[in-house]
Formats: C-alpha cells, structure tokens, sequence
C-alpha cells in the first residue's frame, strides 16, 4: 500500500514538473512575441516620426505674427500655432518676418525657422541675352521669347515714357524708331517678377555706363557732331564689320565719306529700310524711298540702324585716320579689305565673287 502512494506521488510531481515547465515555455513564447509587436510598433513610429518633407508656404505682405502661425501650423512645420506666435512676440521678431513663396523642410526648430523667415526667399532669377546687330523690333521680339511678355505690351511700355534715357528729349520717347541703338547687347540677369519696364530701362542705363567708361580714358571724335551721332556711326560699324579688328577701319572710311561729301552707300541700311533680312541687296533695292537710304541720302541715317556692343562703339572713338573710302568682304572667314582706289575696289569685288564669298 506505501509503495503503491509513493509512486503515484511521484508520477503527480512528475507531471506538475512537466506542467510548469511547459507554462513557461508558453508565457517566454507569448513575452517574445508580445515584445517583438511592441518593437515592430515602436519602430514604424520612430519612422513615421522621422520622415521628412518639404513644405510650400506663402508668406503674404503685412501678415500679421498669427497668420505666419497659423499658415505654418497648417502646413505641419510648427506643432502649435500659439506657442510659436508665442515665441516670435517674446522675441521680437512678429514685424520683422519677410513675406513670399517659401519652401521649408520639416523639422526645424522654431529658432531655425524664423532664422529662414528673417533672411526671406531666395531670390529666383534667369537671364536674358541680347545679341549684337539686332534691329529695336528684334531685340523687343527676342525679349518676348524669353522673358514670355506679350509684344506688343512691350512696346507700349518702351514708348510710354516709364523708360527714360539720357540720349532722348522728354518728348521722343513715344516714337519706337527713336530707341534703336540705345538699348545695348549684353547678357543680363532679372528676378522672376522683373516687368517690361525694368528690363528695358537696364537695357538702357548699360549703355549709358559703357559710354561713360569709354569716355573716361578718350575723346570724343571732333567729326561726330554728339554722343547720338557716335551711336549711328557705331551702329553701321557694327552690321558691316564681322572682326573687331575691322572695325576702326570701317569707321574710318565712314569718316572719310562724309567729310569728302560722298553717300555711305552701305547695303546694310537698305535692308533696314525695307526692313527685311536678306544676303543681297538688289539694284531695285536701292530705289526704296527711305531717309535710311544712304545710297540716295547723305551723310548718317537719322537714328542707328541696330543696336551695337561695346567694340563697334570703341572703334567710332578710335578716331582712326586712313585714305580709304572702300572697303569689301574679301574672305569668307570675316576679313576685310580696306582701299581708296576705286578700279582696285572693282576687281576686289569680282575676285570675291567668283570666290563665293560675295553673292
């Protein structure tokens, strides 16, 4: 009877054993598993919380610090609109914020953030070219393209008198043909909100500057009667000369012609007349009616026929002195040659012929 008790008690601890060690094989297994959903949730809140962004907020002029809150409260940069309004009054900063288009990575501190309010948007630029030898409609045309304002817009703007420029009377603004050659070639840079009228009026205070720099270490040709006229001259170098090496040269037979009282007869003023880009002017060509004409009027055409850059500008104050009062395209890479005798001019002129590099 003992023996049969002591073995059923040990066969129930046996089994008690088993029991609690199978309990705690169970409970490790639920604690893991319940740990590992806990690190999982953790984690992805640790991403969630950690994920970046760019905000796109608009800042208008005369917001007042509670709008600025409220604007960047909506746009999750801040976590309280009051607290950060808050901060900025405690500061000093709620009249000092700048207004316009923001883009703002998420996560700044409030100091960073009014840091990027204070200093305000970076200013988004692009760049206009204008090219040498353009007529005013072109250059106008060209800045259309570019800049995307309507042209006709642009005009109305260059004559309305908003633009002003040191070579016209108060009263020759409003006619168009008067702003050829004042607005000078270079390449330039304007903010995105740049109007027509800025962009013309740079236009014209660079050649305002260039002139003043070429004055400061040279004298004004005694056979230009004015600045303007040193413009027209520049003008005509600059649409007959291809090398700036040319250009004094062209000048000076310029000169030449209209002290010897001879027509400039230059084929790039009739063109100008007819308004109309050809390689070769005809001999009907030269009957246009025109005060352009230089082949039935002397001396300068009444305004330049293009705009013209600085080296076309500073062969007219080269002031060259030469006998030739002919010149020729005589090389298909640009070279010129200069002569005062006119048979050789003729033969220079077939000779180019028959080597195409006249038509």
């Amino acid at each position: 009877m003992n023996n049969n008790l002591e073995k059923l008690l040990k066969s129930r601890t046996a089994v008690s054993v088993f029991l609690v060690i199978l309990i705690v094989i169970s409970l490790q297994s639920v604690v893991k598993s319940t740990a590992t959903r806990i690190s999982l949730n953790i984690d992805s809140n640790t991403e969630e919380m950690e994920e970046s962004f760019t905000a796109f907020v608009s800042i208008p002029n005369g917001a007042s610090a509670a709008t600025i809150s409220n604007i960047l409260k909506n746009a999750s940069l801040v976590d309280s609109a009051i607290t950060f309004e808050i901060y900025i009054r405690n500061e000093g900063y709620a009249d000092r914020l700048r207004a316009g288009n923001y883009e703002i990575e998420s996560g700044l501190s409030y100091e960073s953030l009014v840091n990027v309010l204070l200093i305000g948007p970076p200013l988004k630029t692009y760049e206009i070219t204008i090219v040498e030898g353009l007529w005013l409609k072109e250059i106008i045309e060209s800045i259309s393209i570019q800049t995307g304002y309507d042209y006709i817009s642009l005009v109305n703007t260059l004559t309305s008198g908003s633009v002003t420029s040191p070579y016209l009377e108060d009263n020759e603004y409003s006619k168009f043909n008067n702003w050829e050659g004042l607005l000078f070639p270079e390449t330039y840079r304007f903010s995105v909100d740049a109007d027509g009228k800025e962009i013309f009026q740079t236009l014209a205070n660079q050649l305002e500057l260039v002139m003043l720099s070429i004055k400061n270490s040279r004298n004004v040709p005694d056979w230009v009667n004015n600045e303007y006229d040193m413009f027209i001259v520049a003008s005509l170098v600059e649409t007959e000369a291809l090398l700036d090496e040319d250009r004094p040269l062209v000048s000076s037979v310029i000169r030449n012609r209209i002290e010897d009282g001879m027509p400039l007869q230059i084929d790039a003023t009739i063109l100008y007349s007819l308004g109309e880009r050809k390689t070769q002017v005809l001999l009907k060509d030269l009957q246009v009616e025109s005060e352009y004409n230089t082949y039935q009027n002397k001396g300068l055409p009444p305004t330049p026929i293009s705009n013209f850059g600085r080296e076309s500008l500073e062969a007219v104050f080269d002031n060259l002195e030469t006998s030739f009062i002919y010149y020729l395209l005589t090389n298909k890479n640009g070279d010129m040659t200069f002569t005062d005798d006119y048979n050789e001019f003729l033969n220079l002129k077939s000779k180019a012929k028959e080597e195409g590099v006249i038509p």
